[in-house]
Parts: C-alpha cells; sequence; structure tokens
C-alpha cells in the first residue's frame, strides 16, 4: 500500500512534471512549484532534497509517461511494419497531446539545458538513447523476418522517424496548429510503406 508521503511526493512530481515542460526545467522558481502542488518550502524539501532532486524526478517521470504511451501502441502489432507505423501514430493528438503539454521533455531538455546543466542533459541523451535503441531493435527484428529490406540502417531509421516527428510536435507547438504534425505523420507513414517494407518482387520471384 502507498503511503500518505508517497502519495504526495508523486502528485508533486506529476504537477511538476506539467508545469516545468511548459515552462521550462531551469526556468520554473521553487515558488511556482509550491503554488501548483499547494505545500510550503519546507514540506517540498521533505520529499526532495534540493530543487534539482525534483526537477530530476519530474523529467523522468514525464519520459515515462510518453514511453508507457508508445509501448501501449505496440499491444496487438505483429510485424515490424505494424509497430513502426503504431509508433508513429502513437503521436496522434486524437487522446491528449503527445508527448505532453508543452512538448516532448526530451527535446525541451536537449534544447533548454544544452551544456548548462549536465545532469538533465544526460538524463535526455539516456532517453533517447533508449527510444533510438527500441526503433533500431525494431528494424533489425523486421530485417531478420525478411519484412523490411535488407540494404536499410537502423540507426538512419530512427534519426529519420524521431527527427520527423519531434519537428512536427516543435513546429505544432510553436504556431498552435496541428497540421505540421499531422504531415510529418502522413510522410513518415509513407517512408515505412514504401521505403522501408519489403515488396515482393513484380514477377512472383523471391
Amino acid at each position: 500500500m502507498t503511503s500518505k508521503g508517497e502519495r504526495t511526493r508523486n502528485q508533486v512530481i506529476a504537477l511538476t512534471a506539467d508545469l516545468m515542460n511548459e515552462q521550462g526545467w531551469l526556468g520554473v522558481p521553487i515558488s511556482q512549484v509550491m503554488a501548483v502542488s499547494g505545500l510550503q518550502k519546507g514540506g517540498l524539501y521533505r520529499h526532495f532534497e534540493s530543487r534539482e532532486a525534483l526537477a530530476y524526478a519530474a523529467f523522468d517521470h514525464a519520459v515515462a509517461r510518453v514511453r508507457d504511451r508508445l509501448i501501449d501502441s505496440l499491444t496487438g502489432c505483429e510485424t515490424a511494419t505494424e509497430q513502426l507505423l503504431a509508433l508513429i501514430h502513437a503521436y496522434q493528438p486524437e487522446d491528449g497531446p503527445v508527448p505532453l503539454p508543452g512538448g516532448c521533455p526530451i527535446m525541451n531538455v536537449a534544447i533548454e539545458s544544452d551544456h548548462a546543466h549536465p545532469g538533465l542533459r544526460e538524463r535526455a541523451v539516456d532517453a533517447m538513447s533508449r527510444w533510438r535503441s527500441l526503433i533500431e531493435q525494431i528494424v533489425l527484428d523486421g530485417m531478420r523476418r525478411s519484412e523490411l529490406r535488407k540494404d536499410i540502417d537502423p540507426a538512419n531509421v530512427s534519426a529519420v522517424l524521431i527527427g520527423g516527428l519531434e519537428g512536427g510536435v516543435m513546429l505544432s507547438h510553436l504556431y498552435d496548429d496541428p497540421e505540421p504534425l499531422q504531415a510529418a505523420i502522413r510522410h513518415l507513414h509513407h517512408y515505412v510503406e514504401h521505403d522501408l517494407r519489403r515488396h515482393a518482387p513484380e514477377d512472383g520471384t523471391p
């Protein structure tokens, strides 16, 4: 059973994740965290040893929310093509903004922190590396099963998919317009279906 202290801590982390992802991982003052959480400074520091520790926990929470939605999208997918398309279409906003209100936490931290906050930057690098590894493993499995072309580079595929989706998210947030993200999703759908998927030769030879 979760204790009251754990429930409070988890609630603060979730609220802080939304706040920092929308207003800045480095710039949000502790007073704003106090305002959204309803806790005084002493109460916050009973749960977190520092603002940095809270930011780390909030970032990890935000990344986990994105990861869980993407992993859930793979349920029922049997082929590599289906899995890649599911990951792409998980960015559709019908069920709420993806990755999160304010955009992708990994991209936000990467842009905001750069080398100014090595701890957050390292977390962003690790999260992105795991995201790329998932895509690359799907591609490798698809190549082994002859579902995808044998001459593609899994690392390039992950860069194209993530770059397209993240760029679409960024443009849609910047212009407050869903069309850039929708355009990226349509393009990546075509890329997977026509450039990655292995098609049988027209003459029927293997």
